[in-house]
């Protein structure tokens, strides 16, 4: 999925406004670089999912800078993050999947949020995470 896109779905769906979105990402502790927006880098993704979650969660307790990670940001990391935000359990995160037309045993759930190097676990597909994107809509007005 194209990090604009991506970006725009979840604005979309969580009713951020363009003055919000940049609020939210200098939660991160981490400054935009002039036209780094636009180019809508894994970067300036990670740095929006790290400030959703100051944004709904608060501060880390413990005071700590959050870092981001170079390497590329997969749809799996961009699962767990939401998650953590949006303080989603397991049992409403199937929901909102269901929401997106994608039913998901508990096992095929836990894959997604599984360390890479672990047999069960499972890449998150640009399908699943569109279609969990589609059902976090409707979940959030309830």
């Amino acid at each position: 999925m194209d990090n604009k896109e991506l970006l725009g779905t979840l604005c979309n769906a969580l009713e951020i406004s363009d003055a919000n979105l940049t609020e939210i990402i200098q939660l991160s502790g981490h400054t935009l670089v002039e036209g780094e927006l636009a180019t809508c880098s894994d970067r300036v993704v990670r740095m929006f999912l790290e400030g959703l979650i100051v944004s709904e969660r608060g501060p880390r307790e413990d005071g700590a800078a959050i870092v981001l990670e170079d390497a590329a940001l997969t749809n799996n990391q961009i699962l767990k993050k939401l998650r953590i935000a949006l303080n989603l359990q397991e049992l409403d995160m199937l929901a909102i999947f269901e929401e997106g037309e994608v039913e998901l045993s508990a096992s095929e759930f836990g894959a997604l949020f599984r360390k890479e190097n672990n047999k069960h676990y499972r890449p998150c597909s640009d399908e699943l995470l569109q279609r969990f994107l589609a059902g976090l809509t409707p979940s959030l007005d309830v």
